[in-house]
């Protein structure tokens, strides 16, 4: 089950915070997509940077998987994602997140060709406040 290990590869890299391990389970040409943001990073190297800023934003942010389902060179993974979001604004006090969210992976090779990750963009803004 070699897209059982990457998937867990995947999750191992986003909970120790390493945009560059994360970066290299993906084909140079990846991408990733946030549907709710309307956004698509090209490219490996995009991607990493995408995670760094999105670290800076929610620096304790955990992913509770859900288990996964695959078919062929698809899998979905539910997932629980809680975290602390850090206003920048002075005085203004953390406020705790909470998403249910999905992503979905296009593999090939042994690689990430694509992931999407779908979650509720409204919830998301009325829990930052």
């Amino acid at each position: 089950m070699p897209h059982a290990s990457l998937i867990d590869r995947f999750y191992a890299a986003y909970a120790a915070r390493d945009a560059d391990a994360v970066a290299a389970l993906y084909h140079t040409d990846g991408w990733h997509e946030e549907v709710a943001m309307s956004k698509r990073r090209m490219g490996a190297a995009a991607v990493a940077a995408g995670l760094q800023g999105f670290w800076q934003m929610l620096p304790d942010v955990v992913w509770d998987r859900q288990g996964y389902i695959r078919a062929g060179d698809h899998v979905a993974v539910p997932y629980r994602m809680t975290a602390t979001f850090r206003p920048r604004a002075e005085g203004a006090l953390p406020r705790a997140i909470a998403l249910d969210g999905l992503h979905l992976f296009e593999l090939r090779d042994g690689l990430i060709l694509g992931s999407k990750d779908m979650w509720d963009l409204d919830l998301f803004k009325a829990q930052m406040g």
